[in-house]
């Protein structure tokens, strides 16, 4: 028993350090936001679209994803999907045309939520023995940050020591997708103590059935409120750049520290918490209260460069509640009683619903940055997104309630 415990948590290390890399690239501007704009030659609203049509493909897609994890291997669906995107990386490191980019990010978002996403959550669920779920759940979040950390800074220490960051950008790229291809290959030698998943005869009736719970509808609008606050927060880089004058690479670094190492923190020491309190959605309302209180923070401060350390400081506490929420809002599953061999179908849906933002948010906040100068912009997106937040505690305080009915 002892045994097969610790293959389970080596084939866990291996999902969060392959994890780790999926976002890299169609998320670059997270850390790389002005060279990447300078490489590409674009606007603020056509990098947002970018990242938008990533995000309609991924949202089209994971519906759909969770169907195929309930039925084929998750070894074969991961390796293809680390070789497919490292192979798009590399055509994407010439930058071709806006046209050409703007093809491979619909290609990402397909891949990730058909191969990727929600096939990966399955397994983390059949891995865990029941009693260490969130625990599974936050150390698999916090593993993908510690190989995001390794090589992001690898990356960009590469990054540095370029004067052109046309060729910077263009050689992480190419670095990150010769990692990705390697990873894909080794996932089919070493991916080998994953229990198979359970080819399960899921009617048209289930999938209407599930569409019809309210759990799903629920944790769907708890994800999609709680992604505004996870994907605002890389506007974060840009800020510290244009209102702080930070340079691109202190800023990109921070974010490096603030996304990997406070991500890896976050994520992990949620889980134990969950585990001690026997409750993902209590955690959760907590986390809550906390990115509140940080939105706040960001509104009425003042762009003063003696406020630098403060702002960053804030940073690194949102960035907290931000991963360990991320870490942990699918442990929930089994607190709201959701079947685990349904398990890739609901995360598909509520995939679905909460990830929506994807098509949307990044052009939207590109926008908003283009159509008003200075700090005005970024307070204008810093309190959209607190009024997410606001949406999202009030969605976890009813399935909290949900959950202890389940229980009692």
């Amino acid at each position: 028993m002892k045994s097969k415990i610790k293959k389970n948590w080596i084939t866990l290390l291996i999902l969060a350090l392959a994890g780790g890399l999926v976002y890299k690239i169609p998320y670059l501007k997270g850390s790389y936001y002005d060279a990447l704009i300078s490489s590409l030659g674009v606007t603020n609203t056509q990098l947002g679209v970018l990242v938008n049509y990533f995000g309609i493909a991924s949202t089209i897609c994971y519906f759909p994803g969770g169907w195929i994890a309930d039925r084929f291997s998750p070894k074969a669906l991961l390796s293809f999907a680390f070789i497919s995107m490292g192979s798009l990386g590399l055509l994407y490191s010439t930058f071709p045309s806006y046209n050409v980019v703007l093809a491979i990010h619909i290609a990402y978002g397909a891949i990730v939520c058909l191969c990727y996403w929600s096939v990966a959550i399955k397994a983390v669920r059949l891995l865990s023995s029941g009693e260490d779920l969130g625990k599974m759940f936050g150390f698999w979040e916090g593993g993908k940050q510690v190989s995001g950390l390794i090589i992001s800074y690898l990356a960009l220490a590469v990054f540095a020591q370029f004067s052109e960051a046309k060729l910077g950008m263009s050689t992480i790229i190419i670095i990150y997708s010769v990692v990705m291809i390697s990873v894909g290959v080794l996932l089919l030698f070493l991916l080998k103590n994953v229990k198979q998943v359970e080819k399960t005869a899921i009617s048209i009736k289930d999938i209407f059935t599930i569409m019809m719970d309210s759990r799903a509808w629920l944790i769907g609008i708890m994800i999609l409120s709680a992604y505004h606050f996870h994907r605002g927060l890389s506007i974060v880089t840009p800020y510290l750049t244009k209102i702080f004058g930070l340079s691109t690479t202190s800023a990109s670094g921070i974010s490096m520290f603030c996304m990997y190492v406070i991500g890896f923190i976050g994520a992990a020491t949620a889980g134990i918490f969950v585990d001690k309190l026997g409750s993902t959605l209590k955690v959760v309302r907590y986390l809550l209260v906390v990115a509140v209180v940080s939105l706040v923070a960001y509104i009425l401060l003042p762009g003063k460069a003696s406020l630098l350390y403060v702002v960053i400081g804030l940073w690194m506490v949102a960035q907290y509640a931000n991963f360990s929420i991320r870490g942990i809002y699918f442990s929930s599953l089994g607190e709201l009683n959701i079947s685990p061999d349904k398990t890739g179908i609901f995360i598909g849906f509520a995939s679905f619903l909460g990830f929506i933002p994807d098509m949307y948010v990044h052009g939207l906040n590109g926008t908003i940055l283009d159509k008003f100068s200075g700090e005005t912009g970024f307070k204008v997106i810093f309190g959209y997104m607190l009024v997410m937040v606001i949406i999202c505690l009030v969605t976890t305080t009813i399935l909290y309630r949900r959950a202890k009915g389940v229980k009692n």
